[in-house]
């Protein structure tokens, strides 16, 4: 932040620079050539073109430590994923069996099944109990970018072809452990399966010092979604079991 901070205030300072140069150079004809014949405005301008080339010097170095630095940042050592097996014994479902694989654009959270309301994954959703004789989608995650949202906890509610209930006039409710109430947000995508699907969009932005900070961010955190008198809770990906 810092070095980024003197890139700007460099950047600005050249600026300035450049303006008023130009401001000389831009006088009439008769002054300009009035100006050239004077010892001072020699002096001037060569201190101006002096100070610029400094100030180069300065910038190209900070702009190319910069860059690397946030180009060469060290990725963190990650746990390979817990067997599906592993993960059912302990009541916990997982999108598929390599949810890691797309980290970091996209860290999906797994199902905890504690009232027994996991039916199946369908595409990227898991297909849930939803009251007596009806079921809902949800999908639950980290996405670095999802349409107009970045480096955001995402959750899509959405109806299935089997569903029985609507859900566009059911109280929802969306909270992280960790960050708090989720906004109800606009909808991407097709206008139509939104439409068709009934499905409602949550979005939590986060402030990520930089990509890899996300798993500070997600740490021991739990997604729960309440729709209806019906509570679903989801577990982030790197969550450890004994």
């Amino acid at each position: 932040m810092e070095t980024l901070c003197t890139l700007l205030f460099i950047m600005r300072l050249r600026n300035c620079l450049n303006k008023k140069k130009n401001k000389k150079l831009a006088t009439t004809t008769p002054i300009r050539n009035t100006l050239r014949n004077t010892a001072h405005s020699q002096t001037v301008v060569k201190h101006l073109e002096h100070l610029k080339r400094v100030l180069n010097l300065i910038f190209i170095p900070l702009l190319v430590v910069s860059c690397s630095s946030t180009s060469k940042l060290p990725r963190p050592e990650i746990q390979s994923e817990i067997l599906s097996s592993k993960l059912n014994a302990n009541g916990i479902a997982a999108i598929n069996p390599n949810y890691k694989q797309s980290y970091f654009r996209l860290l999906p959270y797994l199902f905890f099944n504690e009232s027994e309301t996991f039916n199946e994954i369908q595409g990227d959703f898991y297909n849930l109990k939803f009251n007596a004789n009806s079921n809902l989608n949800i999908m639950p995650g980290f996405w670095s970018d999802y349409g107009n949202y970045q480096n955001s906890l995402i959750v899509l509610i959405a109806m299935s072809g089997t569903s029985t209930l609507p859900i566009k006039d059911i109280p929802i409710s969306v909270e992280s452990s960790k960050h708090g109430a989720f906004k109800q947000e606009k909808l991407i995508g097709n206008n139509q399966t939104n439409k068709s699907q009934q499905r409602v969009l949550f979005v939590k932005k986060l402030e990520l010092e930089n990509r890899f900070d996300v798993l500070n961010k997600i740490n021991d955190d739990v997604i729960t979604v309440k729709i209806g008198g019906q509570v679903y809770k989801f577990l982030n990906p790197e969550i450890k079991l004994d």
